[in-house]
């Protein structure tokens, strides 16, 4: 691995690693404000900004400037098989998310 790519791996890791910590902040500020703590909706509000800020760039980032730019360590073969796994990954999330959906529609439906 070159050494722009291994830098930005670093990179893209410590972002993960903001963004997991970022986002766990935020779920519990809004558990604080849900709970009556309306100081805590300050933070709800920096923290969301927060994130809307850093997405677009981390995103690019990893798209544009390491993904495709990787692939080129990849045989032809182990990039249809990468892609091929991802887009079953894909469509078992989405399958699990609507099965979810149903599941409470028809609890709601029942009630």
């Amino acid at each position: 691995m070159s050494s722009e790519h291994a830098r930005m791996v670093r990179e893209l890791i410590d972002e993960h690693v903001y963004a997991r910590r970022t986002t766990s902040n935020l779920a519990k500020a809004k558990e604080r404000y849900v709970k009556g703590d309306g100081e805590s909706r300050k933070e709800v509000w920096k923290l969301l900004n927060d994130l809307v800020e850093f997405y677009p760039r981390h995103i690019e980032k990893e798209d544009k400037k390491f993904f495709y730019p990787s692939m080129n360590y990849f045989s032809q073969s182990e990039q249809e098989t990468m892609l091929n796994e991802f887009w079953d990954f894909d469509r078992k999330i989405v399958h699990e998310h609507y099965a979810k959906v149903l599941d409470e529609l028809e609890k709601t439906a029942e009630s």
